[in-house]
């Protein structure tokens, strides 16, 4: 009698280690699948798809909602006042000035003197062309801010929108896998219920499937949770229709890295209007005189007087201290933006070549899972191999359609994050 080929030894060993496992297994998949319990109503609730929703709607509903808009709404006013005082002709608020003197209480010779006049501050030589350029950052810099906080909400609304994409994804893969795991489960009651299969393989086939149901929950809990998310995020119940974003021509720009920039442009026009204040505004004093004295005419008279600060250059170099440490601080941020530009800019690219090499190995594993898996069904069927045999092939191919679905979600979703890094919105 001439024995069976080493790799055929090896390979039937393979099977009933594989099989004494499974049955060793399948009491602690069914307690697990009877703790899990029932599901909430938020878990089993079909998350609808509006087909007239765009993903671009859902970033404005999102960007309608996001915290910030006060402080925008802030930034921009401000900007508008300081541009309005670089517009007027003296350095800051006037002020009226009164003046009475009188002999009443003391001689008492009809001395009067009655002084009333304007005192205005006026701009130092460069001080007015500082301001209006430090109204024109204020502006450039809130509409950046602007941009960036609509950037901003876009990545956190593409993440949120593929996250629930994948776990939809994970959910479907979880409910083929317990149909599948069914029709196995009816295999082996048939095989059985024939005398070709001992008793004892029900109990590895159902445990096999109280596991896949267990892992069902689980991607059910995961999608409730992140369409929880998406809700919060955008305040809407249901999802954009599916759409899958184009790849964008690749740029240099980088979103953060022109806020920073312009948060630096920002802090130099402030330290620039600064130095331009020197040791204070000049001071210019318009008014009238009025003198009486008895026995004399009344005397009117105009009165002009220029006052112009001088020195103090310690006191201004304290004032300017905070303005300076704010220019430094900004310049640092703009080179740190600059070396995060270049990571980003790379890791996306890479990130996307890597998803696309994937995509495409999985979809060779899965085909060739899929024939492996014809094969071996109709092998069991007719009983050529044992049910270990065919458990390893059916979580074979499982395994590679869950890897070829969810490398297709992962190279859209780094599509969206190439055009995210980029700076282009939904």
């Amino acid at each position: 009698m001439t024995r069976p080929p080493a790799t055929s030894r090896i390979r039937h060993l393979q099977c009933l280690i594989v099989f004494a496992f499974l049955t060793a297994l399948s009491p602690l998949v069914q307690a697990q699948a009877q703790e899990s319990g029932a599901l909430t109503d938020e878990e089993s609730a079909p998350i609808a798809t509006d087909v007239s929703l765009t993903l671009n709607q859902a970033f404005e509903a999102a960007v309608a909602r996001a915290p910030g808009a006060a402080l925008l709404a802030a930034q921009v006013e401000g900007a508008a006042d300081a541009k309005a005082r670089s517009r007027s002709l003296i350095a800051g608020a006037p002020s009226v000035q009164l003046r009475y003197l009188s002999d009443r209480l003391q001689t008492r010779q009809g001395v009067t003197e009655s002084e009333a006049g304007f005192d205005l501050p006026l701009w130092r030589w460069g001080q007015r062309q500082a301001a209006a350029q430090l109204a024109s950052a204020n502006q450039i810099g809130a509409a950046d801010e602007l941009r960036f906080h609509r950037w901003q909400v876009a990545g956190a609304v593409r993440e949120s929108y593929w996250e629930v994409r994948e776990a939809q994804q994970r959910l479907e893969l979880a409910r083929r896998d317990v149909a599948a795991f069914k029709a196995l489960e009816a295999d082996v009651q048939r095989r059985i219920n024939a005398g070709d299969a001992a008793p004892g393989e029900r109990i590895t086939a159902e445990g096999q499937r109280l596991e896949r149901e267990a892992a069902q929950h689980e991607a059910e809990v995961m999608l409730a949770d992140r369409f929880f998310g998406w809700r919060a995020l955008t305040g809407l119940s249901v999802l954009p229709n599916p759409e899958e974003e184009r790849e964008a021509a690749e740029v240099t720009a980088y979103l953060p890295l022109d806020a920073a920039r312009a948060a630096a442009a920002r802090a130099e026009a402030a330290l620039m209007a600064g130095r331009s204040e020197g040791a204070g505004s000049p001071r210019l004093l318009l008014g009238v005189r009025h003198d009486t004295q008895d026995g004399a005419p009344d005397v009117d008279s105009l009165a002009a007087q220029l006052s112009l600060p001088f020195g103090g250059d310690s006191h201004r170099q304290a004032a300017l201290a905070p303005l300076k440490l704010e220019a430094a601080r900004a310049r640092d941020v703009v080179s740190q933006m600059e070396r995060e530009s270049q990571l980003a800019h790379h890791e996306a690219e890479h990130e996307l070549h890597a998803r696309e090499i994937a995509l495409t190995d999985a979809g060779a594993r899965m085909a060739l899972a899929l024939d492996e898996l014809a094969l071996t069904r109709r092998a069991y069927s007719l009983g050529e191999i044992p049910l270990a045999e065919r458990l390893l092939t059916e979580l074979r191919a499982a395994e590679a359609n869950r890897s070829h679905l969810l490398a297709f979600i992962a190279h859209s979703r780094a599509i969206a994050r190439f055009n995210q890094i980029n700076g282009v919105l939904p």
